[in-house]
């Protein structure tokens, strides 16, 4: 009775939400934890459970693995708008069932913020657990990936099957010995090196005899493929491979498990290459067919909250999440901006909403990003709006942007009022998490309308 009841009281608060205009994702999981501490364990699960975590591409990943499975006609329960701590999950649950606790979906794809992993996981007992990566998060939250590798291993069911990046060390430590494990891994690029640099490298010794580790080449933080000298260790092998990246005719070999497959490459970034083969390992390990991973990506497309790309006239308007807080991330997406070939205009509002009325934001992660991405002659202006924008235009000087190309705005949205036109080939509109909606969007809109006046 003390489960129906929470299930009960759920629904109705989800509904109460709704009506007044609120989401109704993350207060009712809050209800529903205070009336149950155990309801993530209690209500029953759907047949199959799926829990998508890591530090970068989770959200990407649970959205796009999702719609994969709907497409191969499976009613599916999500927590995609990105409520992924154990309020969220439990809400998605109790979604997922009716009001007399019978489950209504056929499989979970549940996206799991990776400190929450005690909360949910025990509960939860997935089939399948998928790691995107383990790299540096917000300094404030999160001490070394190694210690939130740890967090995740210590409630890991023994059952859980796990798919985890063969390119990243510390994700792939994940688990014990009776957890199975499948590898996915992204073949060198001709961009790659055979040695660390930048500002954040987390593995840099063996695991095993603890000597210095070789790279037979190396993408970025730790991410690449090692061996030891000293013992013989080396990276695991993938069963899952992108190869042959073709970005400019948007194709990318895709090695299902020994059988090679030409397939659409859902975007040329490297963390959406990524992305794409972790969703192809896993709809593989829950028994897709390969012919039809293959058929699913020729219609999946990133949430737009991430990436969108729209020519407008001449111009090519670019929307990319540049995750605040989070060092690696934003080098990923310098990197990427790095890569378009023509000139540039850049938008930059990275604040983080969260932290602007009850917190003072330690500036210090914006060292463990690589700025220094932007220091190109091809970018024309980059304004950089919010309340911390001069930290910000502080350390793109320091990286080598020339203090002449650097306005300043405190409105964030006003930024895209701002930005210069004329002469660009692509302007981009980089804004983080919390800001996606207030700032993202109405930047996105208004910079597309300036851009067909202006064609």
């Amino acid at each position: 009775m003390r489960l129906l009841l929470t299930i009960w009281a759920v629904k109705l608060s989800v509904f109460a939400l709704r009506a007044l205009g609120r989401q109704g994702t993350h207060v009712p999981g809050l209800i529903a934890r205070k009336l149950h501490p155990g309801i993530i364990g209690a209500v029953r699960h759907p047949a199959r459970v799926v829990v998508v975590t890591g530090t970068n591409g989770k959200t990407t990943v649970s959205n796009l693995l999702a719609e994969a499975l709907e497409a191969q006609g499976l009613r599916v329960a999500s927590n995609r708008n990105g409520s992924n701590l154990a309020a969220g999950v439990a809400t998605t649950l109790i979604g997922a069932v009716t009001w007399t606790g019978r489950p209504k979906a056929d499989i979970a794809v549940m996206e799991m913020d990776e400190r929450s992993a005690k909360l949910i996981l025990p509960g939860l007992v997935p089939d399948l657990l998928v790691c995107m990566n383990l790299t540096r998060d917000s300094i404030k939250r999160n001490a070394h990936p190694a210690y939130i590798a740890w967090i995740i291993s210590s409630a890991l069911p023994e059952r859980t099957s796990l798919v985890l990046n063969a390119d990243d060390l510390i994700a792939a430590s994940l688990g014990g010995e009776s957890n199975p494990r499948t590898y996915f891994a992204v073949d060198r690029l001709p961009t790659d090196g055979d040695r660390p640099s930048g500002a954040a490298v987390d593995v840099a010794i063996c695991p095993v005899c603890d000597h210095s580790l070789d790279w037979e080449y190396w993408r970025f933080n730790h991410i690449g493929k090692v061996r030891c000298p000293a013992c013989g260790f080396r990276s695991p092998a993938a069963a899952y491979r992108a190869l042959d990246i073709d970005a400019a005719n948007g194709r990318v070999t895709l090695e299902l498990d020994g059988e090679s497959h030409p397939a659409r490459l859902i975007n040329g970034n490297i963390v959406n290459v990524y992305n794409e083969i972790a969703v192809a390992a896993a709809l593989g390990r829950l028994g897709v067919p390969k012919d039809r991973i293959v058929a699913a990506f020729e219609r999946l497309e990133p949430p737009t909250t991430r990436f969108a790309t729209e020519m407008v006239g001449d111009v090519q308007l670019v929307r990319l999440l540049t995750k605040g807080l989070v060092g690696v991330a934003c080098s990923r997406a310098f990197e990427y901006l790095a890569s378009f070939r023509g000139r540039k205009a850049v938008v930059l509002n990275i604040d983080e909403v969260s932290e602007r009325v009850t917190d003072v934001e330690n500036t210090a992660w914006t060292y463990d990003a690589d700025y220094e991405y932007l220091a190109d002659d091809s970018l024309g202006q980059i304004v950089v709006g919010g309340v911390r924008r001069h930290d910000q235009a502080l350390r793109l000087a320091i990286a080598g942007v020339d203090p002449a190309r650097i306005l300043t705005v405190e409105s964030e949205t006003a930024a895209a009022d701002l930005i210069e036109l004329d002469g660009a080939d692509e302007v981009f509109n980089l804004h983080s998490v919390h800001n996606a909606l207030i700032t993202g969007n109405p930047v996105q809109k208004r910079l597309r309308a300036r851009l067909q006046e202006h064609a």
